[in-house]
């Protein structure tokens, strides 16, 4: 019996993959690089509901969080120091939280003591995770003026993160910035 070595079946599962996205059309998943953004849509604290769809034309920073998740509190400075920066120039910063139904104060409370002034979405339900494919929290998404996915993260994100920031300009220059 033979056994094959992990690299060897990685390397030909990613061969197999690449073989069927491109007799495929090559089209990545919804959420991913490269893709059209997913039909999403959600309520605000204050109740209203609002669409990925509705921003077309803005290029939209998209990052899911939740009040109970470390990293998440670690990077709302950095979401809201890209929001002080970028807004001015036409990028919208969302917050998507997941906390649990009924958790509405909790968000409100958490926004008021992190001075977060961007917009904030709930989906207790988590559809933006099923929509974007998220493997957890927090995950971020670059979405362009055009509706594509031009850049995601999981993991705490950077205000100063260079990737970020290049991608953030280029849809920003694409927006008619």
């Amino acid at each position: 019996m033979s056994t094959v070595k992990p690299k060897r079946l990685a390397r030909s599962l990613g061969i197999l993959f690449a073989g069927l996205a491109a007799a495929c059309g090559g089209a990545s998943p919804p959420g991913q690089v490269g893709a059209p953004a997913p039909d999403y849509a959600a309520t605000t604290l204050a109740g209203d509901s609002v669409a990925l769809a509705d921003w077309r034309g803005d290029a939209v920073l998209l990052n899911i969080w939740a009040t109970w998740c470390p990293p998440c509190r670690e990077e709302i400075p950095e979401l809201q120091a890209l929001h002080e920066t970028y807004a001015p120039r036409g990028l919208r910063v969302v917050g998507v939280s997941v906390d649990a139904a009924g958790a509405d104060r909790t968000v409100r409370e958490f926004v008021h003591e992190f001075g977060v002034d961007y917009q904030i979405l709930r989906d207790p339900a988590e559809r933006v995770s099923v929509a974007f494919a998220t493997r957890g929290v927090p995950t971020t998404v670059l979405v362009g003026p055009e509706g594509t996915v031009l850049w995601r993260h999981l993991g705490p994100i950077r205000a100063d993160d260079p990737a970020l920031r290049e991608a953030i300009d280029q849809a920003l220059s694409v927006s008619g910035d």
